[in-house]
């Protein structure tokens, strides 16, 4: 059942056509990136170009050109959020959806030569204890999900997951976690456990999920993810409004608040126990993260929540998505009021406002961040898409498919 009411899709479909607009004047030649630049605008269009029925996908071929050019000159480093594995992702996720179907050329073949390059420097980031799926070495995965399944690619991903293995933190009672390194902290930073699906042992769970739905690696998959969410639910708060903490630091638990969003906290870490038990058929998981969405559900205000912008990574708008998705999977009628509440409160912050411009964040980001894949105008029009019935493939990008 759709989280909206029925009499809410002329409005939707207006924000949609303002949103479009928007982010279609935006330059085609500056940041090629995925999740903040030319690669995301190309998806958000080709969705709304597909939902509408326009056919002139000029543009978005000019902004996968610019990735691709981006690409060949070394203008961009190897990782998924801005670099050479998020490019050719979003460059194969349209072709593999019929996006690009008067595509001239093949695009698995035009990216065919960064399959053993992308390997290479995953696992050198994994070597050194840097698995972060957006920054370092975990998102070649995703790249690779979207290739062909040839022995080149078997190979590489049983590597990339023995790698993964050979680095992960085990415990005695059989859990699983990976030290987590702060790209933003000095070096002498505490250990710390990070939990979030954005950066944190919820994302590796998530990707190796993935990969052992799609067959690759299935005895470790399997192992390190049962092992993951062991530990994640070890850890869990036990007398804290939210059920899991951010970070555990010093392998000492202890309660701490955590935002409620997609990149950090209960929702994306719900989402991965729930993805996870369907993919393994385990009931218990998807308890746990059904039970953890309830207790999320409760949590409104800016204070409980540290939602301040409409943005999916962790606004207002990625909070509608999860729940939505969680009242399709379950019957319960919170679960559809919390989404029509967080899409509603996605709206309202659309309302003409001198600080407002359309569905952009509260706090414009740099290198035109606001209109971005991740936290700007085109992550909003997403899940506003979706809300409309559009394929929702598009959530692989973030663990969510």
């Amino acid at each position: 059942m759709n989280a909206l009411l029925t009499d809410t899709q002329t409005r939707i479909e207006t924000e949609l056509h303002h949103l479009y607009d928007t982010v279609a004047a935006e330059p085609v030649t500056e940041n090629p990136s995925l999740l903040s630049g030319q690669v995301g605008y190309a998806i958000f269009e080709a969705y709304y170009q597909r939902q509408f029925g326009l056919t002139d996908n000029s543009r978005i071929w000019e902004r996968l050109s610019t990735g691709i050019d981006a690409i060949q000159s070394g203008a961009v480093d190897h990782t998924f959020a801005g670099g050479i594995s998020g490019i050719a992702w979003g460059f194969l996720h349209l072709h593999n959806h019929g996006f690009l179907a008067d595509s001239q050329d093949d695009p698995q073949e035009i990216v065919s030569a960064l399959d053993e390059p992308l390997f290479l420097l995953s696992m050198d980031d994994l070597s050194k204890g840097r698995f972060d799926y957006l920054h370092a070495g975990l998102g070649a995965c995703l790249y690779f999900l979207e290739r062909p399944r040839t022995p080149e690619i078997v190979y590489y991903l049983k590597e990339i997951v023995a790698q993964l293995d050979k680095i992960a933190i085990k415990k005695n009672d059989g859990s699983i976690t990976w030290h987590f390194q702060n790209f933003h902290a000095p070096a002498d930073e505490p250990v710390s456990y990070n939990l979030g699906l954005s950066h944190g042992t919820a994302s590796i769970v998530a990707i190796l999920s993935l990969l052992y739905q799609n067959g690759y690696a299935r005895p470790q998959c399997a192992r390190l993810v049962e092992g993951g969410l062991q530990w994640l639910w070890s850890v869990r708060n036990t007398d804290h409004p939210a059920v899991f903490p951010r970070q555990i630091l010093d392998d000492q638990t202890r309660d701490e608040f955590s935002r409620l969003a997609w990149c950090y906290g209960d929702p994306g870490i719900a989402h991965t126990f729930q993805m996870a038990g369907e993919i393994f058929g385990n009931t218990r998981w998807k308890q746990i993260a059904e039970q953890t969405m309830l207790k999320a559900a409760i949590r409104r205000s800016r204070k409980e929540t540290l939602v301040s912008d409409t943005g999916f990574c962790h606004g207002s708008s990625g909070l509608g998505h999860l729940f939505s998705k969680f009242a399709r999977w379950y019957p319960n009628p919170v679960f559809d009021e919390t989404a029509r509440y967080w899409l509603d409160a996605t709206l309202n912050q659309a309302l003409p406002s001198p600080e407002i411009d359309g569905l952009s964040s509260a706090t414009p980001l740099p290198n035109r961040g606001e209109r971005c894949l991740l936290e700007g105008d085109a992550s909003v029009g997403m899940v506003l898409l979706s809300q409309l019935g559009a394929n929702p493939a598009w959530e692989r990008f973030l663990l969510m498919r």
